[in-house]
């Protein structure tokens, strides 16, 4: 799907379904195209000598990891909400990413340890230089994945999924580091600079602790049902003051729930209203909220009479 298509996935129920299926196309792209870039990495890796893209094969094999994750996630998430689960399977999602986040740490940490030896080894003259064919791999790498991670970014934008997006932030990330690593290579065989490779793999660890760190923190907040921003709470409550009829909106208690969200409402109406006209203004409410913010949001309205 292109991306003026994705931009009209909020229209309508088929519109958001095809936007549901590009998803799953994208979650198993991410999946088989960070596998070749590992495969592909740890081969030239093997073969050049070269020890930054053979980490750099180890983060694509990470990001195929977090990309598998994601898509069974996707796949239990995207259930409806049974009686066992009657506020669906969204919170999958942020099991996942609270998974993937604490992986990145603990390889982090070590990625972080060897790195250190390694320089250390490579100033007492132990190693030799890269071969360059870890340059042209490391290039393809650089194109691969950030067209890999704009493609994820588009389909995590527009549904709101924070494993998707995670993983576009992974790619993008991964193609950073590839250009660390081809200018590793050109150093360490031009000018003998061998503590190049080791050091790349260092920055590489600093740069994912502090992004596994975010991850481990939005996933946190999905998991016990952080508020969402301000902003957003208000745009909720401007979308129902104009709906006919209501009188005050009394509260709202807003959250993320996986790819959607979930809103509980508070709402005044006439007290001389019959019941079934104030049936009508609440249906009028969630669809009004539905409309502005996505089929995937849940709402539940509460109704009382306004007395001036």
């Amino acid at each position: 799907m292109s991306r003026t298509s994705l931009s009209q996935c909020a229209g309508n129920g088929n519109d958001f379904k095809e936007c549901v299926a590009c998803e799953k196309k994208a979650g198993w792209a991410a999946v088989f195209a960070n596998l070749f870039l590992a495969l592909f990495k740890a081969f030239i890796g093997y073969v050049s000598g070269s020890k930054a893209i053979l980490g750099d094969a180890l983060f694509s094999f990470k990001d195929f990891i977090a990309a598998l994750v994601v898509v069974i996630g996707i796949k239990v998430s995207g259930k409806p909400a049974d009686e066992q689960h009657p506020y669906g399977h969204g919170k999958v999602e942020y099991i996942a990413l609270f998974l993937i986040s604490a992986g990145l740490i603990i390889s982090t940490i070590f990625l972080f340890i060897h790195s250190i030896v390694d320089i250390l080894h490579s100033f007492k003259g132990y190693g030799s230089a890269p071969k360059l064919i870890a340059v042209w791999a490391a290039l393809i790498s650089v194109i691969a994945n950030f067209k890999l991670s704009e493609y994820l970014r588009c389909v995590g934008d527009k549904l709101h999924s924070p494993s998707m997006l995670a993983n576009a932030r992974h790619n993008h990330s991964d193609a950073i580091s590839s250009i660390m690593v081809a200018v590793a290579v050109l150093g360490a065989r031009f000018l003998g600079l061998l503590f190049l490779d080791p050091l790349v793999a260092l920055i590489e660890a600093v740069c994912l602790m502090g992004m596994s760190s975010d991850m481990l923190r939005e996933s946190l907040k999905g998991l016990f049902d952080s508020a969402l921003p301000a902003k957003t709470v208000e745009q909720i409550e401007s979308i129902v003051r104009l709906v006919p009829g209501v009188r005050k909106v009394s509260k709202v208690v807003a959250r993320q729930l996986g790819q959607g969200l979930s809103i509980d409402l508070t709402i005044k109406i006439d007290h001389a209203l019959s019941h079934q006209e104030a049936y009508l203004i609440v249906m009028h409410v969630k669809e009004s909220i539905q409309e502005a913010l996505g089929n995937n949001t849940i709402v539940n309205v509460i109704f009382e009479p306004y007395v001036p």
